[in-house]
């Protein structure tokens, strides 16, 4: 049964009273903007004029344009006019265009809903940026904020809309009607149309507006924009979804990869955008965005039997890697009994064995052991060459040993392990070099799932002795060369 259509203001008439009489101060800040953009003379300090009037918005700018989702490994911004020259003037306008909407947004209306609406659009933005960038988009960070911002309309909503506000509330709760069909039975309009008006007459960039249309090209930037949008609604019904699943399909076509290299990535999409939602202020939104807890993997493999400590089977691998490296046994002989010790007598629940590629730029698995092995070999390979310092560069440059618990926490100061939780999720994970005349030549890997007891005492020894072995083996081998 559908909702009962109670409310007479047209779709004009809400555009007209949320520019005057809702957010004047919005649409007086957006105007002020799209002047110093449509007026090719004025000076770019003139926008740095427009964001200094108020403190709260340049701090926010500031600390937007010094995230390294913005500003990468570079120096730190300190001025607005400096922002402008390091960025670009269209980056620093829409950073400040999506502040000032969000400030207007931050607070009244059915706060449950503008809350999960804008954690929706956070999470969508990392998305459809990550597409952007991966397709050779010219401009990824204007996806990120079309993406930020094409939920405009929703939000205006929400925020302002009072009763009638409550009364659609209650009617999607419950109705069993498809969302926008009871939008349109209780307002006449569907909440999108209310979007596209607002970025009409807001003069948001075009790519507001044309994604927001009924059908987009595939190969488009709006594409970009619904598809990081499908992704973070499915995840809202649990990563294991069988939605879930489908928009990661769905996202995987638009960026023309294979699902399998995507999904360990997105897992890292979602607490990019819990950080990007706090540097906006936007803790509330930040804690609704769904976090994986563990790697998402789109072809989940039974789970296999829990593996225990052995250590008699420890001691008889690590006597057979003996007798194979005196009788100068192939190299291959001696890594696969590395991998066996680590795998069946740690009582792991996975084990990799990786070597780093000759020229150095890369750690990839040359064998894997556990639940979901062919996934975990496709997921652990991991970017050396001009890769900003984390775990994985501590580890392979010098020859640290990593041992992450599953509740690890991160603290400044302390290495990165955000590329290692992407990929591989988070569970106690432990990871040991492998040195062969004088530096790091592989590691060897093991983890435990987060519902099971963290790995116990003495497995980084024996971890580490059989990487030892290991190592003498690739050193001999490559002497006889």
């Amino acid at each position: 049964m559908s909702a009962t259509h109670v409310v007479g203001e047209s779709l004009e008439s809400w555009v007209e009273r949320l520019r005057n009489q809702d957010m004047p101060i919005f649409s007086a800040t957006l105007a002020a903007i799209g002047e110093v953009a449509e007026n090719e003379a004025s000076p770019t300090s003139a926008l740095g004029r427009i964001v200094l009037r108020d403190a709260g918005m340049t701090a926010r700018v500031l600390r937007m344009a010094n995230s390294v989702f913005f500003r990468g490994e570079g120096n730190r911004i300190n001025t607005i006019s400096r922002a402008v020259v390091l960025l670009g003037f269209d980056t620093v306008r829409n950073i400040a265009i999506s502040v000032a909407l969000i400030d207007a947004f931050l607070a009244g209306g059915v706060r449950d809903r503008v809350t999960a609406e804008m954690a929706r659009c956070f999470h969508a933005a990392v998305h459809a940026r990550h597409a952007a960038v991966v397709r050779g988009d010219g401009s990824p960070e204007e996806v990120f904020i079309a993406t930020l911002l094409s939920r405009i309309g929703e939000l205006a909503f929400w925020c302002f809309s009072g009763d009638t506000g409550q009364k659609l509330d209650l009617a999607l709760r419950r109705s069993k009607a498809q969302p926008e069909q009871v939008e349109i039975d209780l307002l006449g309009f569907r909440l999108r149309s209310l979007t596209q008006q607002l970025a009409r007459d807001w003069t948001l960039p075009g790519l507001v507006q044309n994604a927001c249309a009924d059908h987009v090209r595939a190969d488009s930037r709006e594409a970009f924009v619904q598809a990081g949008y499908r992704l973070a609604a499915a995840a809202e019904g649990g990563w294991d979804s069988e939605r879930a699943r489908e928009a990661l399909r769905d996202y995987a076509r638009v960026l023309r990869q294979d699902v399998a290299v995507v999904a360990p990535v997105v897992a890292g999409h979602a607490r990019e955008a819990a950080r990007i939602a706090g540097f906006y202020g936007c803790d509330d939104a930040a804690a609704r965005i769904p976090q994986p807890s563990r790697s998402i993997d789109p072809d989940p493999e039974p789970e296999g039997e829990v593996a225990e400590p052995d250590p008699a089977l420890q001691f008889d691998v690590a006597r057979r890697m003996v007798a194979l490296v005196a009788a100068r046994s192939p190299t291959g002989a001696v890594l696969d009994a590395a991998l066996e010790g680590a795998g069946q007598s740690l009582g792991a629940d996975r084990a990799v064995l990786a070597l780093v590629t000759a020229n150095r730029a890369q750690l990839a698995a040359r064998a894997t052991y556990g639940t979901g092995s062919q996934q975990l070999m496709r997921h652990f390979v991991f970017l050396l060459a001009g890769a900003a310092r984390d775990a994985l560069t501590e580890l392979v440059d010098h020859g640290r040993v990593i041992d992450i618990s599953a509740t690890h926490a991160p603290a400044p100061g302390l290495p990165s392990v955000a590329r290692l939780r992407a990929a591989l999720g988070d569970r106690h994970q432990m990871l040991v070099p492998i040195h062969a005349n004088n530096q790091v030549v592989g590691v060897l890997y093991v983890d435990r799932a987060a519902s099971r007891p963290p790995l116990p005492t003495g497995t980084q020894d024996a971890l580490l002795h059989f990487a030892r072995l290991a190592g003498m083996a690739l050193e001999l081998s490559a002497k006889s060369r």
